[in-house]
């Protein structure tokens, strides 16, 4: 399946890591550890620099054979990485789940939201996706938000299914957007 390296907004480019990318990865969640401490895992095993670099190796190895798309977000203005996507694949049933995160002082700017709104584009008419899903707990406000903004339907809230790194029991929800909804 011929998948680009990148997706071009108007603010950033959403592109694959690239080999030495580990470094700036490395900085951009040390920097935003407590921003970022709840909701991605890998602040709390990316220790050192080269842990950053085999996380980006990885993510290398895992776009080329289309297991799961982790692009970085790039803020085209100042060439800064600022954030990430992933998109974990379903190919036998085209579904497609998309999580995100951006750094603290680029949040309420609108850059998830943009970074978002190209992958559902990209996955709907270049791949011929049925669905997209967004999961997120309950008490993520802001990843509610980027959901409903982006015309995800809340489908399910799941009791009391998912746990904050710090073990404290959260609902799930799970947002879908389908095919039909975006042709509209």
């Amino acid at each position: 399946m011929d998948i680009p390296d990148g997706l071009d907004t108007q603010r950033l480019l959403i592109s694959k890591y690239e080999n030495g990318d580990g470094e700036e990865f490395f900085q951009l969640i040390r920097s935003n550890y407590d921003h970022l401490q709840e909701e991605l895992g890998e602040v709390h095993t990316i220790k050192t620099i080269e842990d950053a670099e085999d996380y980006v190796r990885q993510k290398r190895i895992a776009w080329l054979s289309r297991e799961r798309l982790v692009p970085k977000i790039v803020e085209k203005s100042t060439g800064r990485m600022i954030g990430q996507l992933w998109i974990e694949p379903n190919w036998g049933r085209m579904i497609f789940e998309i999580g995100y995160f951006v750094e603290a002082k680029s949040q309420g700017k609108g850059y998830i939201s943009e970074a978002v709104k190209k992958a559902i584009e990209f996955l709907f008419r270049e791949l011929g996706a049925n669905k997209l899903e967004i999961h997120t707990k309950a008490t993520n406000l802001k990843s509610v938000a980027v959901a409903e903004r982006c015309g995800f339907t809340k489908e399910a809230q799941l009791r009391e299914s998912g746990r904050t790194n710090e073990g404290k029991v959260v609902d799930m929800l799970i947002f879908g957007l389908l095919q039909s909804d975006y042709s509209r």
